[in-house]
């Protein structure tokens, strides 16, 4: 199923329980998703019922990707079923359905974490009891999460590069 939304970063996402690491990934590359486990706070249960999870995403105007195919029957219409196994055939799969990008830029990343925005560290002496010596002497530019309960520092390491050439290498991208 192609979803026709105008902008691929207008693209907000709900990822079920299942898919913990890919909700992490989407957020790297800048989409707003929400990973199920997250909810449980809001809900104030665990697991969440399919029909809440249903209902925020219609609520929020959230694409469901789910691994759990009862649900995906469910909500088929505002939903993604993910086969197989690996975050590079899912991140695959949504390419070839989603027609999205994954270009990794820090100023248009979420937290990975908590999915909150983030803000470029004007001063990284603010982080430098944050973050480990060597990644404080070795890198310049930091951004940290906006959310007070997170506060997450984020900078372009080697992980990105790994994933940026995975990404390359397994989806065949330029």
């Amino acid at each position: 199923m192609k979803f026709s939304i105008q902008n691929a970063t207008d693209m907000k996402f709900l990822v079920d329980a299942m898919l913990g690491r890919l909700s992490r990934f989407l957020r790297i590359f800048g989409y707003d998703t929400i990973y199920a486990n997250d909810l449980k706070k809001h809900f104030k249960v665990d697991p969440i019922p399919d029909e809440n999870l249903k209902k925020y995403a219609e609520d929020n105007d959230r694409i469901i990707i789910t691994k759990d195919y009862p649900f995906y029957a469910k909500t088929k219409s505002r939903s993604i079923y993910l086969e197989g196994e690996g975050i590079y055939n899912y991140l695959n799969q949504l390419k070839e359905t989603l027609d999205i990008t994954y270009e990794f830029d820090l100023r248009k990343a979420r937290c990975s974490i908590c999915n909150s925005e983030l803000t470029r560290v004007k001063d990284k002496n603010i982080i430098k009891e944050i973050v480990l010596k060597e990644t404080y002497k070795n890198y310049d530019e930091f951004y940290q999460c906006n959310n007070p309960k997170c506060k997450k520092v984020f900078w372009n390491g080697p992980h990105i590069i790994d994933i940026t050439n995975n990404l390359k290498k397994k989806l065949n991208l330029d």
